[in-house]
Parts: C-alpha cells; structure tokens; sequence
C-alpha cells in the first residue's frame, strides 16, 4: 500500500471513529437534558437513578439503586389479532388476564418514590382493565410520569374522558394506515371509522376539558405495505389535531410458523432506510444496529406481568424469565435476588448464552442493538 493510500485509510478510519463518538456524545447530551428537564424530581429518584447507572456502568450484578421505569402489564389480553404479535398469531401460550387493583398498588406502594415513569402496557390493550383510571389516579399521587400504548378500539367516550381527568400524561395511538384498507389490512379485528372518532373525541374532550393532558401521539408501523403512505399519514394526524406522528419500525417476534409471510411485513433495505433489518441472501435476517455488550436497561427497569410476576424485559412476552411474584414478595427483595443478580451477570458475560436475549428474535433482542429511540421516531 502506498504512502497516500495508507494516508487516506487513516483519514477515512479515523471519520468514521469520530463520526460515532460525535453520535455517541450528542445521544448521551440529549438523555441528560431530557433527563434534567423532567418535572418530577425528587432526592430519592436522583440518588437512585445514580445509583443504578453506576451499577451498570460497573458491571455489578446487585442493582444499588431501584429502577426508574416500569412497564405494567394491566392486561394481557387483546380484542385485535395483528400478525406480527404474539396474541395475534397464537403464539403467546400465557392465559389473557387483567391485574388486580391490589398487585397494582402493591407495587406503586413498594417502590413508587422511585419510580420516574410507568408504562401501562405490556402484550395486551391496557383499556381493556376496568380499573385503568384508578391506577393512573394511583400514581399520580406519587407524582409518576404515566402513559399507555393503545389500538384505541373503545366503545365507550366515558373512558376516553376518565383518561384526561385521571391526569394521564400521554398516549400512542396505533394508526398503522393513512387508509381504512391499509389500516385494516394489519390490524385484524379493528375499525379504522372507530379509531379516527375515537381521536377526535379525545382531542374535543381535552380541549373542553380545558387539559394539558395527554399528550396525543399517533403511531405508524412502517411497513413494506404501507410506508408509501407516509406523506399521506402527516395530513391525516394534521386533521385529526393530534400533537405528534411517530413513525415505528417494525421487528419479528420468533413464534409464527409462517416466516416468509412474516419477512414481507419488513421494508426492503434499499426501498426504505426506516427498516431496522437486512437480508442475507438465504432470506434471513439480522439488525442493522450495532451490537451492544450488555442489556443496560437490566440495573433501569423491570416489567410486572398481569399476574403479578417480576420479569426482566419487556419483550419477554411469554413470561419465560421470572423471578418472583410481587404478591408473594415484595418488589424490591426480589429486583436484587439471586436470580436477578444472575441474569444480570450472564447478560454481561454473554447475552447470546441466554435465549430470552438470543432466541426470542429473529436477530437477537432488540435491545441489544439499539436505543428505544431507534424504533420509534418522531416524523412530524
């Protein structure tokens, strides 16, 4: 190699290292004003949140700090059937089930002080539990950031209003088509007239509610069917007078016996660069992300299933991985037990060795690729 081509690789070597820590700097910048700009604060939150990130950032696999997201699981159960989940292809084998108001306020009580943001959801539809205002209600109480994922297939505007005036802070709405054939064409079961005046209410309510709140979202999985149709979909969130349009990029649960089928879901590489996947030329697929060491959101965040069982990951959909059940013990002896504190150390040692985190996916976890962030993007 000559003196110039040697040159020129160095250059160009070297802009692609700059190029990913100049990245790398702007993501952890953003966390942290994202991070200081949240309103509810408090010293035990903080000194947590240090706390776990130190953990982490260590490697150790006792979690000295408590987790600052939950995911909540307040129902297992769906009304749709969408191909590419779990419920809708059959493959989820746990029975549908909504939690208890007492698991729920179990866990708010246990380790709510801590707790910087629940997630209402889990595989099912959260509207589906009766009591969804009270737990809202609940942690409002202990100041918690609450939101929820949503195929908003509601008959009932009683519930659409009990979501404003229960001070839930924002909500994703899945409108996964700028069209009735489009929308309908994934979501099984669903009525693309329901869901937009459904929306409309919302959007009615708040504003005669005289509310800040919730924020109203609308999300479109970008599909190899529909991502055409993105231009069209900001028009139509525009007319709805939703706040924000996400865009989601789709990934493929393992459990449908049809993978070709499952593979014309995901847009093509070279058609789309929203897709999250690459082909090989077998047909097989694997994530465009760069492979991470470790799970970090193991020392951040937990997931209770409807049951009450304590799980590690929010794409655990089946509940193989659990360690304990916070109607038997509570949630802070089981987060640093030793099953956790093993999961945690395996992770770390090698993710691959642990089926959740290899298996589950084609590809291997999500989140050993990517930041949350990657697979859902703001396309206002």
């Amino acid at each position: 190699m000559l003196f110039a081509d040697w040159k020129q690789h160095f250059e160009t070597g070297n802009k692609g290292v700059i190029g990913k820590n100049i990245a790398a700097l702007k993501r952890f910048t953003q966390k942290a004003r994202d991070f200081l700009a949240r309103p509810n604060h408090s010293s035990q939150r903080i000194i947590s949140k240090v706390l776990s990130a130190a953990s982490q950032r260590m490697g150790n696999p006792k979690a000295y700090g408590h987790p600052a997201h939950l995911t909540m699981e307040i129902s297992s159960a769906c009304q749709l059937r969408c191909p590419l989940c779990p419920i809708g292809n059959d493959s989820l084998t746990r029975k549908p089930q909504s939690m208890s108001m007492e698991t729920y306020k179990t866990v708010v009580d246990n380790i709510g002080d801590y707790l910087y943001h629940i997630n209402l959801n889990g595989m099912g539809e959260p509207t589906l539990n009766k009591h969804i205002e009270e737990m809202i209600v609940y942690a409002k109480k202990k100041d918690i950031y609450v939101d929820l994922y949503t195929n908003f297939q509601l008959q009932d505007q009683k519930m659409i209003e009990g979501l404003i005036t229960s001070k839930l802070d924002a909500v994703l709405i899945a409108v996964d088509g700028a069209t009735k054939e489009s929308y309908e064409h994934y979501r099984v079961g669903g009525e693309f007239e329901v869901i937009l005046e459904n929306i409309r209410f919302l959007v009615e309510a708040r504003k005669r509610l005289q509310s800040k709140t919730p924020e109203i979202n609308i999300q479109f999985i970008n599909f190899d069917y529909n991502h055409s149709e993105l231009t069209q979909m900001k028009e139509l969130v525009r007319s709805l007078g939703a706040d924000n349009l996400y865009v989601k990029r789709p990934f493929l649960f393992w459990g449908s016996d049809d993978k070709e089928k499952d593979h014309n879901y995901i847009p093509k590489q070279e058609e789309n660069n929203l897709s999250l996947y690459q082909a090989d030329d077998s047909g097989d697929v694997s994530w465009v992300g760069t492979q991470k060491k470790m799970c970090e959101l193991l020392w951040s965040s937990a997931v209770v299933l409807a049951d009450g069982s304590i799980s590690p990951c929010c794409f655990d959909y089946d509940g193989k991985v659990v360690f304990g059940n916070v109607n038997e013990t509570p949630f802070r002896k089981i987060w640093n037990n030793s099953k956790y504190q093993r999961f945690r150390r395996q992770n770390k040692k090698d993710w691959k060795s642990i089926p959740l985190c290899h298996d589950d996916f084609e590809g291997g976890c999500p989140n050993m690729f990517m930041q949350p962030e990657d697979w859902l993007i703001k396309f206002n």
